[in-house]
C-alpha cells in the first residue's frame, strides 16, 4: 500500500494547482446549492419511518386539526379578562380579514347558524331543560325583561349588551350556556360566550391558517402577521396595562423549532471550530496561513457534504442539522491535523516538499484511511435504526466522512505543497523538541516501569465500571427532548394547566365510510366514556358528544321535551305575554322580528328530528373538525389522564377494548406511540453498535493481518466503551431516543486512536512504545481534544434530545483515548517479547 499512497503523493504533488482550482469550484457549486436546502422542523420527521403507530399518530395529527393550528392567548392579570370584551372582538375581527387566515373561532355563539336555532333543545340536559320552561311562564318572562332593563340602564353598559339584548331578549342563550358549562367542567368557562380560563385571566381564540405548518416560507409571514395584528388590537385598545397577547399551536411551535434549530447551529457551529482552532494553535503553533487552510479545507468538506445531502434527501430533519456541523467539524479537523503535524516533521528532516509529502501520504495515510473507513461505517451502521432522524444522520455522515478523507488527502496535502513551494518551509514557529511532546516521553518511561499496575488499575476500573451500568436508565419521556426556552411550548402547558388539563391525551379514532355504522360506534363511545371516568380510568374526556349528544341521549332529551311541553302556552299566548312585558318596560321592538323570534324557540321545543352526522357536516363551527372529520369518515374523542398519569394496566385495558371494536377503531397517543417504538429503537441501536464492531474487525484485520493486533486495537475503544456506560450510570445520564442511536459512533471514533498508536509502534522502523507515543500520542490527544470540542458543543444547544448526545459521545472520546494511551501501551510492555518475535506483514 506504501508504494501506492506514494504514486498518489507523486501525482497531487504534480497537479496540486490543478486540484486546489477544481476543490475550490466546487465549493462554490456545494455552497449555492446548500443555500437551496430546508431544515425540516417538524419533530414527527426524525421518528422511525415505515412504523404503524407513528404512521396512525402523524395521521390524527393531521386530520384532526391538531397541527395546524393556532391558538391566541389573551392574558389580564388580575383574573378581568371579562374587561378585555372590546380586545378579544377586535382581534378576532383583524384574524377574521387576514388573507392568511380561513376560519376564526372567538366564541361558540358566533356560529349559531339555522342549525342550532332549529335544534338547540338537543343540547339541553333535563336542567337545561328545565329553566328554559321556567323562562318561557309569565313570571320567567317578566323577570328576564325586567333584569334586561337594569342591565341597559347600568352604567357599566355596552353597545355588546344592547346588541345581545335584542336578538335574544329571554335570554335563551344563558340556558344553552349553562348546559355547556355542566358538560365542561375544569375546562372553559363559555358563560361569558367567550371561550375563557375558569379563574378569569385568559381567553383563548382559536385559528386555522390557509397554509400548511410544515412550509416553512408560509409559517414565518404568518408570524409576521400575528405579531402585526396583535400590535394594532392592542394599540386599537388603548394598550391596556398588565394584558398581553401571547401564541401557541402547531405553526408557532414550528416556527419556535426553526429560530432554535438556527440558534443551536450558529452555537454549536462557533464553539466547535473556535475551540478546534485553539487546540490546534497551542498544540501546533501553526502559522495563521496554515489555520486558514485548516478552515478552507473545513469548509469544503462541509459544503461537500450539504450538497449531497441536498441531493440525496432534498432537505435534511432537526437531528442532523444540528449534528452535521458539531461533529463533522472536529472529525474533519482529526485528519488534516496527522497529515499536518506529519508533513512539517518531514518537511524539516529532509527539506524536499516531494520526499516530505511522499512520507506523509505513505506512513500517515494509510491509518487515516483506515480510521476514516471504520468511522464511516460506524455512521452508515446507524442506518439499521428505526430512527428516521438518526438513518439520515447515517449516510449524510458516512459520506461526509469518505469526503472529508478526500479533501484530506488531496486539497490539504496541495496546500501544504504549494504553501511549502513559495517559502513558507517552517509550518509551525516552533521546532519540536522536549516541551512540543507535552510529556509523552514521561508517561512513556512511566509505562514501561509501572504497565503491570497500570493494566491492573484497568481491571479494577473496568470492574467498578461494570457495576455502574446496571445503574443506567431510559428516559422515554419525549417532554425532556423538546426545545428549551419554546414560547409555544410553555404557553401551551400554561393554558392546559389553567383548564386542569395535564399529562398527554390518548385519542380514539373510528373510521366507516357507512354513516350509520360510523353514528352507532359513535354511539358506543359516548357510552363507555363515562364508564372509563366513573371507574377512575381517566380524569376526563372529550368528543362530538358536547356538540352533537349521541342518538341514545337524544332520544331520552326528546322524550324529557315532550313531557315539559305539555303544560307549555301556545305561541299567541307566549307572543301576547312578552309584548306587554316589553311595553310595560318602555322597550322598544321590532314586532315582526319577535315573532320570528318566538316562532323559532317553540318550533325547536316542538323538533323531533335527530341530529346525524350528516346534518354535523353542515356546522360552520370551527371545533367540529376537532371531532369530526368528514372526508376520511371518522370521529375522535379525546381522553386525558388521572393524576397517576397513563400506566400499563390503563393502557391495556383502552387496548384491549378498542381491538375488541375491531379495524375500524384506533387509540393513538403519545404514550402508545412511546410504548411501540422504545424496543425497535433500542434493537436497532445494538444492531448498529454489533455491524460497526464487525466492520471494524473486518477492516483493521484486513490491514494487520493478525488477530493477536486486532484484538490490540480494539482493546482501548472496548474498555472505553464499558467506561462510558459505567459512568453514565453513576453520573444520572440517561439514553433517550436519540442519544442511543450514538453508541456505534463511539466505537467509530475510538477505534481510531487504537489504530494510530499501533501504526506508530509496529509501522516505524524502531519497534519502541516511547517512539510511538511521541510519533502518535500527540496526535491522538489533539484528535481526541477537536473530537471532544465538536461533540461537546452540542451541550450547548437547546434542543434537550440533541444536548443529550454531547455528554454520551464526550464521555466515550475521554475513556477511549485514555485507553488508547495509557493502557493499550501498558499491555504492549506486556507482550513486547511477543512482538520482538512478530513481524509486521
Amino acid at each position: 500500500m506504501e508504494q501506492f499512497l506514494k504514486r498518489v503523493a507523486y501525482g497531487i504533488f504534480l497537479y496540486h494547482k490543478h486540484i486546489v482550482i477544481v476543490f475550490s469550484l466546487l465549493t462554490i457549486i456545494s455552497l449555492i446549492t446548500i443555500f437551496n436546502m430546508e431544515i425540516r422542523s417538524d419533530i414527527i420527521d426524525v421518528l422511525p419511518a415505515k412504523n404503524k403507530a407513528v404512521a396512525q399518530f402523524k395521521d390524527v395529527m393531521e386530520k384532526y386539526g391538531t397541527v395546524d393550528n393556532v391558538v391566541v392567548v389573551i392574558e389580564a392579570d388580575g383574573n378581568r379578562i371579562d374587561e378585555q370584551i372590546g380586545l378579544i372582538e377586535d382581534m378576532a375581527k383583524r384574524l377574521i380579514a387576514s388573507p392568511l387566515i380561513e376560519y376564526v373561532d372567538y366564541s361558540p355563539l358566533k356560529f349559531q347558524s339555522d342549525f342550532f336555532l332549529k335544534r338547540f333543545p338537543l343540547f339541553l340536559d333535563e336542567n337545561g331543560l328545565k329553566h328554559l320552561t321556567e323562562k318561557l311562564t309569565p313570571v320567567g318572562i317578566e323577570h328576564q325583561i325586567r333584569y334586561n332593563r337594569q342591565r341597559l340602564l347600568s352604567p357599566f353598559s355596552s353597545p355588546f349588551d344592547y346588541e345581545l339584548i335584542a336578538k335574544d331578549p329571554l335570554n335563551i342563550a344563558d340556558s344553552i350556556r349553562n348546559s355547556f358549562v355542566r358538560s365542561n367542567k375544569n375546562e372553559l368557562d363559555l358563560s361569558m360566550g367567550y371561550y375563557f380560563t375558569p379563574d378569569y385571566s385568559t381567553a383563548l381564540i382559536f385559528a386555522k391558517p390557509k397554509g400548511k405548518s410544515k412550509d416553512m416560507a408560509f409559517v414565518k409571514n404568518l408570524k409576521k402577521e400575528l405579531d402585526s395584528i396583535a400590535a394594532l388590537a392592542m394599540k386599537g385598545n388603548g394598550n391596556p396595562m398588565n394584558v398581553s397577547v401571547g401564541f401557541t399551536g402547531g405553526y408557532l411551535l414550528s416556527e419556535n423549532v426553526r429560530e432554535i434549530i438556527k440558534h443551536d447551529i450558529i452555537s454549536s457551529s462557533t464553539v466547535s471550530v473556535f475551540l478546534i482552532a485553539l487546540f490546534i494553535w497551542l498544540a501546533y503553533r501553526v502559522r495563521v496561513k496554515i489555520l486558514l487552510v485548516f478552515g478552507f479545507v473545513l469548509l469544503t468538506s462541509l459544503s461537500m457534504t450539504g450538497a449531497f445531502a441536498y441531493l440525496l434527501f432534498g432537505n435534511i430533519n432537526i437531528v442532523t442539522s444540528v449534528v452535521i456541523i458539531a461533529v463533522m467539524a472536529g472529525l474533519y479537523v482529526d485528519y488534516s491535523m496527522h497529515i499536518v503535524k506529519r508533513y512539517s516533521d518531514e518537511l524539516r528532516k529532509y527539506n524536499d516538499p516531494l520526499q516530505a509529502l511522499e512520507m506523509t501520504i505513505a506512513k500517515t495515510g494509510s491509518a487515516i484511511i483506515l480510521s476514516g473507513l471504520t468511522t464511516s461505517l460506524s455512521f452508515f451502521s446507524i442506518v439499521v435504526t428505526k430512527f428516521k432522524g438518526l438513518y439520515e444522520l447515517g449516510i449524510v455522515s458516512g459520506i461526509g466522512v469518505i469526503l472529508c478523507l478526500i479533501t484530506t488527502l488531496l486539497l490539504m496535502s496541495s496546500l501544504l505543497v504549494w504553501i511549502s513551494k513559495y517559502g513558507l518551509q517552517n509550518i509551525q514557529f516552533e521546532k519540536p523538541g522536549k516541551n512540543a511532546l507535552y510529556g509523552f516521553d514521561n508517561l512513556a518511561s512511566l509505562i514501561a516501569k509501572r504497565h503491570r499496575y497500570i493494566v491492573l488499575t484497568g481491571i479494577v476500573l473496568v470492574i467498578i465500571a461494570g457495576l455502574g451500568i446496571s445503574q443506567l436508565r431510559f428516559d422515554n419521556n419525549p417532554d425532556n427532548l423538546a426545545p428549551k426556552d419554546s414560547s409555544a411550548i410553555a404557553l401551551g402547558k400554561k393554558i392546559s394547566g389553567k383548564i386542569g388539563k395535564k399529562g398527554e391525551p390518548l385519542t380514539v379514532v373510528i373510521k366507516n365510510k357507512d354513516n350509520s355504522a360510523l353514528t352507532a360506534d359513535f354511539d358506543i363511545l359516548e357510552k363507555v366514556l363515562p364508564q372509563w371516568k366513573k371507574e377512575g380510568f381517566i380524569e376526563d374526556y372529550h368528543s362530538l358528544g358536547m356538540l352533537m349528544p349521541a342518538s341514545s341521549v337524544q332520544s331520552i332529551r326528546i322524550d324529557k321535551r315532550k313531557e315539559f311541553m305539555k303544560s307549555m302556552f301556545s305561541l299567541d299566548s307566549i307572543e301576547q305575554t312578552v309584548t306587554n312585558i316589553l311595553e310595560k318596560n318602555n322597550f322598544d321592538y321590532d314586532k315582526s322580528y319577535l315573532h320570528k323570534y318566538l316562532t323559532g324557540i317553540l318550533d325547536a321545543l316542538n323538533n323531533t328530528e335527530f341530529i346525524g352526522l350528516r346534518e354535523i357536516e353542515t356546522i360552520p363551527a370551527p371545533m367540529i373538525s376537532r371531532f369530526y372529520n368528514k372526508d376520511d369518515s371518522s370521529v375522535a374523542a379525546y381522553l386525558y389522564p388521572t393524576k397517576r398519569g397513563w400506566d400499563k394496566q390503563t393502557l391495556d385495558v383502552f387496548q384491549e377494548y378498542v381491538q375488541s371494536k375491531g379495524a375500524n377503531w384506533i387509540l393513538v397517543g403519545k404514550p402508545i406511540l412511546i410504548d411501540e417504538i422504545k424496543s425497535p429503537i433500542i434493537w436497532g441501536s445494538v444492531l448498529a453498535t454489533a455491524l460497526t464492531i464487525f466492520f471494524d474487525l473486518v477492516i483493521i484485520y484486513w490491514y494487520f493481518r493478525k488477530v493477536w493486533y486486532v484484538v490490540l486495537v480494539l482493546l482501548p475503544v472496548i474498555l472505553g466503551f464499558v467506561l462510558t456506560m459505567g459512568s453514565m450510570g453513576y453520573m444520572n445520564i440517561p439514553f433517550n431516543f436519540i442519544n442511543i442511536g450514538t453508541i456505534a459512533l463511539i466505537f467509530g471514533f475510538g477505534v481510531d486512536y487504537g489504530i494510530h498508536v499501533m501504526q506508530a509502534y509496529i509501522g516505524e522502523e524502531k519497534m519502541d512504545i516511547g517512539n510511538a507515543l511521541r510519533i502518535s500520542g500527540k496526535n491522538v490527544m489533539m484528535c481526541a481534544a477537536t473530537t471532544i470540542a465538536g461533540c461537546g458543543s452540542l451541550m450547548t444547544a437547546k434542543f434537550t434530545g440533541i444536548a443529550s448526545i454531547g455528554p454520551v459521545l464526550t464521555l466515550g472520546v475521554i475513556a477511549c483515548t485514555c485507553t488508547a494511551l495509557i493502557v493499550l501501551p501498558s499491555v504492549i510492555c506486556l507482550n513486547k517479547s511477543r512482538f520482538q518475535h512478530e513481524g509486521f506483514l
